[in-house]
């Protein structure tokens, strides 16, 4: 279709001539078919009436026949009466019709299609862009959740294997203390003064924490390394204050204990057994409070490694969030099917069917499928092949000629 436009000079419509059949012969042919109506409906009427009181018989099916046949020529000379009025009414219409469609962004070809054409391309253009910046930055989220979890992840793994290590030292050192005796006095104070009270230089435990996916080996052995550089000041510090300051305590008591010892040595079996009892009490009690103070660090530290990860994570996306927004055009996702077999139609009307189809009525489902029983029927009648179905009958349609 040509979008240009027809000059409203040439338009049917203006055309007096037009305007002068439609206005003298419109109401003319409309009385003139009026009156045969009226004429063709009393005379059916009358036969209707006839066949009433007396019913059908050969003679009366004749003059039916007749009469059929002069309604068939009334409607023909009736619609020969009207057509040119009607056909300039169709041109009227036509016209209105061109005038419309030229400028309807639905018709293909037109200027407003050919835009919308441009803005439908530009919007999928722009969508698409959308959906990698969107995946692009749902990546990037992902890798910086994955880095805070991986780095507290070793964090928390480090931690844990420095408390095993200041864990298994006190307990060395308490087993030392509590083994102690007149005998071996001597040998144990000078192990608890010469054990190894710092860090060990060359410690550095290996990582069990499983590598993410969307992290390279490279990226996570920096992260082991700044978490652990981070980490060793403080485990220096740590150590030094919890296995130094708890020797220096044994070592303080040693000679206290060396004389209860020696009393315990000197007393009857009782009061031995007396002291005894009491030296494992308060060792107990120390070791109890020592551990208690211990969990209670390990567990601020565990509580500060997650809100510092928290936060880390909180910037991160916050970060993200300042990301420049860009302009987005107002569109409307809609899914449209292209089938590629022609054996995809069963599935569609299986859905069809399944959602909608198997709650209409019989009326509403022949007429959707008119063209479908319709081969049926044509296929019945010419070659005498049925459908097989407990929910339908053929009848015969009889029709006189």
């Amino acid at each position: 279709m040509s979008n240009q436009l027809i000059p409203v000079s040439d338009a049917v419509i203006v055309r007096h001539e037009n305007i002068a059949t439609i206005v003298q012969a419109g109401p003319q042919s409309y009385q003139t078919n009026l009156l045969s109506c009226q004429r063709c409906n009393e005379a059916g009427q009358q036969l209707l009436d006839e066949i009433e009181r007396c019913g059908m018989s050969d003679d009366l099916d004749r003059r039916l026949a007749e009469y059929i046949v002069k309604v068939r020529k009334t409607v023909t000379k009736m619609n020969e009466r009207r057509s040119p009025v009607t056909k300039l009414f169709d041109q009227v219409r036509s016209e209105f019709t061109i005038l419309e469609n030229s400028i309807d962004p639905t018709k293909k070809d037109t200027v407003p299609f050919r835009i919308a054409q441009y803005r439908n391309a530009y919007a999928a253009k722009k969508r698409e862009e959308e959906e990698r910046r969107r995946q692009a930055e749902l990546a990037a989220q992902e890798l910086i959740k994955a880095k805070e979890g991986y780095r507290a992840a070793v964090e928390e793994d480090y931690r844990r294997s420095f408390n095993n290590l200041v864990t298994g030292s006190i307990n060395e050192l308490t087993k030392l203390n509590s083994g102690v005796n007149l005998d071996n006095y001597t040998a144990v104070f000078d192990t608890v003064t010469g054990y190894q009270s710092t860090l060990p230089a060359d410690w550095c435990p290996p990582s069990a924490v499983r590598l993410p996916y969307n992290l390279t080996p490279e990226e996570a052995k920096e992260i082991r390394n700044v978490t652990f550089q981070r980490l060793l000041p403080n485990f220096e510090e740590q150590f030094v204050f919890e296995v130094d300051e708890y020797r220096r305590e044994i070592l303080d008591k040693l000679p206290s204990k060396k004389i209860e010892l020696e009393r315990m040595a000197e007393a009857d079996a009782a009061e031995a057994a007396r002291l005894k009892a009491e030296m494992a009490k308060r060792e107990a009690e120390e070791a109890a409070r020592k551990e208690q103070e211990r969990q209670k660090a390990e567990a601020e530290a565990k509580q500060k490694a997650e809100m510092d990860k928290s936060n880390a994570e909180m910037a991160g996306l916050f970060r993200m969030a300042q990301t420049e927004q860009v302009y987005q055009p107002k569109t409307k996702v809609s899914k449209k099917i292209k089938v590629n077999d022609p054996a995809a139609f069963l599935g569609i009307v299986s859905l069809w069917w399944q959602r909608e189809g198997c709650a209409l009525s019989v009326d509403e489902l022949a007429k959707i499928f008119k063209k479908q029983v319709t081969f049926c029927e044509k296929l019945a009648t010419k070659e005498e092949i049925f459908v097989e179905h407990h929910g339908l009958e053929y009848i015969d349609d009889v029709k006189a000629q």
